[in-house]
């Protein structure tokens, strides 16, 4: 009987030793959950803040775009009244040359 009891002891502390490696097995993952939430929303947060970041560089690119469109027009109406100032000058024959002329400028 004497010898039951040391077995059921020891099952016993066996037992309650397996459950308390579980419960800081058990801890440690907890910690680890809540570790993983916040550098996930630090990342999302991040991403968001770069997200934000690409939209303003796309409008400024769409500004300076419309930009650039806006001086190759003011160009070519530039090169238009040129060639409309010469053309009363000079006949139609510089016109066509002096717009010819300022559409090389233009593309290159």
């Amino acid at each position: 009987m004497e010898e039951s009891v040391s077995q059921m002891t020891t099952m016993l502390s066996n037992i309650l030793e397996h459950h308390g490696r579980a419960n800081q097995c058990l801890a440690s993952l907890e910690e680890d959950l809540v570790r993983s939430r916040r550098e996930q929303e630090k990342l999302k947060a991040t991403i968001e803040a770069l997200e934000k970041e690409k939209r303003e560089m796309n409008a400024r690119v769409a500004l300076m775009e419309r930009k650039d469109l806006y001086e190759l027009l003011k160009a070519k109406m530039e090169g238009f009244q040129i060639a409309n100032h010469r053309r009363t000058i000079g006949g139609f024959e510089n016109l066509n040359l002096t717009i010819t002329q300022k559409w090389v400028e233009i593309r290159h």
